[in-house]
């Protein structure tokens, strides 16, 4: 379990830091269905449409309160669970059984009409009730706040990745420590 579409959700719109930039600027990797479909296509059959923006965002908007209350050790807010709930009764979807490689059977939820928001909200579910909600952490760089999920055994990762932000802190450290020499 990694949550990887919870996380690419709930950094979607969080500002970044380019390198050598002094304040961190805005980002919206859902401002058009190209970035939207640059960041989500991966979990998705077929692209996101422009006119499904809207809802995407409204999924984004509350996996990222969700992720904010996981990761703050607060129970989510009632009000992202409902938005939540809301976009999954607006899909139509149906039990299927499928044979898996091993020739075990496994129950999934499918939507009937493979829309994108469909697919989305099912994703989001899933990794929702199956993550562990203490491995879900922002960087603790502190010039970065992304949300990564820690998936390593001693579960100690730091930063939502190696470069930048591993490789900066521990930079930063060592310019630090030279200096009080």
């Amino acid at each position: 379990m990694t949550a990887r579409l919870v996380v690419a959700l709930a950094n979607a719109r969080a500002p970044r830091r380019p390198p050598r930039a002094r304040v961190p600027v805005a980002y919206d990797a859902l401002a058009d269905a190209a970035s939207a479909n640059e960041l989500l296509g991966s979990f998705l059959d077929h692209p996101v449409k422009p006119h499904e923006l809207t809802t995407v965002r409204a999924l984004q908007g509350a996996v990222e309160m969700i992720a904010d209350a996981l990761i703050d050790g607060s129970p989510p807010p009632a009000n992202a669970l409902k938005a939540l709930n809301a976009l999954a009764a607006e899909q139509e979807v149906t039990y299927a059984i499928e044979r898996q490689r091993d020739g075990t059977l496994r129950t999934t939820l499918r939507p009937q009409r493979a829309s994108t928001v469909a697919t989305l909200v099912i994703g989001v579910m899933d990794e929702l009730a199956a993550l562990e909600p203490s491995r879900l952490r922002r960087c603790a760089r502190h010039e970065c706040n992304l949300v990564f999920y820690d998936a390593t055994r001693s579960g100690t990762q730091r930063w939502h990745a190696e470069r930048p932000c591993g490789l900066r802190e521990r930079q930063r450290r060592h310019r630090i420590s030279h200096r009080l020499r």
